[in-house]
């Protein structure tokens, strides 16, 4: 086991029509919240639209849409990365979150973005992941028991969870809830699962959760 300790860093960025920056290479997932934005990488160009994704680890050129964008973006960094904040004019950008994990880097990892739906009153029963991850609520809320401790995410709000900590979620009853959410899975959960429910009784309950997958990613160390 090779032990070692990275940043998984979130930023909420918000770019006016034509407002455009460059970011440098890093292991990096995008996600379009709303609007739309032109992304350019190695030559590449892609149109980013609400509720898509996207990777890269490459230096990336961003550049606001017709009507701008919003746009949630994680990056995996090292400790003593500098801020990633984007200072250009046209650009609102501001750190939503910075979380240290630990990550054995022997093995093989990809990383992840998905997003999960709750309906009304819904709940995710106690349980572990087999990867840490930091997640941002993006509709309606969510009341979190984690740690001993509970509290309360709203759209915007960020939180991360390293795995290995039982956490227990029930979503409002009043606003259909969804967060979206970048892991950094080990390659033997491609296309499935991380999460084990922890009473024995919970794991042959019917789960009112569903779940979209935007894209798994390769990454090195």
């Amino acid at each position: 086991m090779a032990k070692a300790s990275f940043r998984l860093r979130m930023y909420h960025d918000h770019l006016v029509e034509g407002g455009e920056a460059t970011l440098a290479a890093e292991r990096r997932i995008i996600y379009c919240v709303a609007g739309d934005a032109e992304l350019s990488s190695e030559g590449q160009n892609v149109k980013l639209c609400e509720d898509e994704g996207y990777f890269s680890n490459q230096k990336v050129v961003v550049r606001g849409g017709s009507e701008g964008a919003c746009l949630w973006r994680w990056e995996l960094v090292q400790p003593n990365t500098a801020a990633g904040e984007i200072q250009r004019q046209g650009i609102k950008s501001t750190n939503a979150g910075d979380y240290k994990i630990e990550l054995d880097t022997s093995v093989k990892r990809l990383m992840r973005l998905d997003r999960v739906d709750f309906p009304l009153g819904g709940e995710a029963l106690t349980h572990v992941h087999a990867a840490p991850g930091v997640r941002c609520q993006l509709t309606g809320s969510l009341l979190l028991d984690a740690l001993g401790k509970r509290h309360r995410v709203w759209p915007g709000d960020t939180w991360v969870e390293h795995g290995p900590d039982q956490v227990y979620a029930k979503a409002s009853e009043m606003h259909l809830s969804s967060f979206v959410r970048v892991m950094i899975v080990p390659e033997e959960y491609k296309g499935r699962s991380t999460i084990t429910y922890i009473r024995p009784e919970d794991k042959d309950k019917p789960k009112s959760q569903s779940y979209k997958r935007y894209l798994e990613e390769p990454i090195s160390f």
